[in-house]
């Protein structure tokens, strides 16, 4: 039965992988054959890269992209064919059938992280949520799905979010489509929004369940959380799940909100690493310790190892009471002075703070 569920999660991940891989069709001109065919791989990466880039980004950053992107062209490209080989006047023509890796942790996509062209609102985006929730008999007020969404993002560090509640009125969020994802977006100026919709159902006496099928006077409740989750800047969508949870209680309301509030965390925590996993954690951080010891240093180094979503952290170099710590983490760098400052008993001042570089001086 485990050996079924990996080959089932194996086959599901293969599915995924070609779904956000994008397949075009593009031709290119060159003096000769190999020229021609060089330009259309700059072309197909050229395609994607427009896709995930908004129009200003890409002029503000053309010379870099060009020269960082475009020449590298087919190290981007993960496969291709040539469906068309023709010589013009003017030399030949090339036109292939390409697929371009634009995953999350695609080549692609950790070239443009690295250079600062995409993501860089991921630092610390303002993330709105927007998941209404009913139950099958009645309604449900005060969506506790949604809450519980907001609460995780939120523990992860991410201080700009915003629970929409009812500000929108969608009846079906998930079946909106991407002009109304963006347009809801905007009206609450996120860099990411989270749509969805939650559902619970009272599914009888607790003792149902149990040996014995006493009964216990115990109402228990299932419940579903669906949500997707999308940049706005791109319009990509980075993520996309249903969680379950179920819980007890004398009441039937009460229960179908312990339990719409279990599938929200679940759901709430899926989405952060979705977001810390395969976005922000790809981004690095430098943080500049200037210390009068190098025990300081150390408990520093210690503080930094504890906080969550810090990976691959790393003393690369010490000098004269400088220390500078290299490391992956998935959230803004004044989250992370915060986080840090939080951990530890020691006196810290933050000196400054850029993008990606902190630097801390400790008393």
């Amino acid at each position: 039965m485990r050996k079924l569920a990996v080959i089932i999660f194996a086959a599901i991940m293969l599915i995924c992988s070609s779904v956000f891989a994008k397949e075009v069709t593009v031709t290119g001109m060159g003096a000769t054959p190999a020229e021609a065919e060089n330009d259309a791989l700059r072309n197909a990466v050229e395609n994607t890269v427009g896709i995930l880039v908004d129009s200003q980004t890409l002029v503000e950053n053309s010379m870099v992209i060009s020269d960082n992107i475009y020449t590298q062209s087919r190290g981007f490209v993960n496969e291709y064919r040539v469906t068309n080989r023709e010589q013009t006047p003017n030399g030949w023509r090339v036109t292939i059938n390409a697929v371009v890796d634009d995953t999350p942790n695609s080549k692609l996509m950790g070239e443009l992280t690295r250079l600062g062209i995409i993501n860089v609102q991921l630092r610390n985006p303002k993330i709105a949520v927007y998941v209404p929730e009913h139950h099958i008999q009645y309604r449900v007020p005060d969506p506790a799905g949604e809450t519980a969404i907001v609460k995780a993002l939120i523990n992860a560090g991410f201080s700009n979010v915003v629970e929409v509640g009812t500000g929108l009125n969608y009846q079906k969020p998930m079946s909106m489509n991407a002009a109304q994802m963006r347009q809801a977006a905007q009206a609450f100026g996120a860099d990411i929004m989270i749509v969805g919709e939650g559902f619970s159902e009272g599914v009888g006496d607790v003792g149902n369940y149990l040996p014995g099928h006493q009964r216990t006077n115990m109402q228990a409740c299932r419940a579903r959380v669906e949500a997707k989750m999308f940049i706005v800047r791109t319009g990509q969508i980075i993520a996309a799940d249903g969680m379950y949870g179920s819980s007890y209680d004398n009441s039937q309301a009460i229960a179908s909100k312990k339990a719409l509030a279990k599938a929200g965390e679940s759901m709430g925590n899926y989405l952060v690493q979705q977001i810390t996993g395969m976005y922000t954690s790809r981004q690095g951080v430098e943080v500049v310790v200037l210390a009068p010891d190098f025990s300081k240093v150390n408990a520093v180094q210690s503080a930094l190892g504890g906080i969550s979503h810090v990976k691959n952290l790393n003393l690369s170099s010490y000098e004269n009471g400088r220390a500078v710590f290299t490391m992956h983490y998935g959230g803004s760098p004044q989250t992370l002075f915060n986080e840090l400052n939080a951990s530890t008993s020691l006196d810290l001042t933050l000196q400054s703070i850029a993008y990606n570089t902190l630097t801390i001086y400790v008393r």
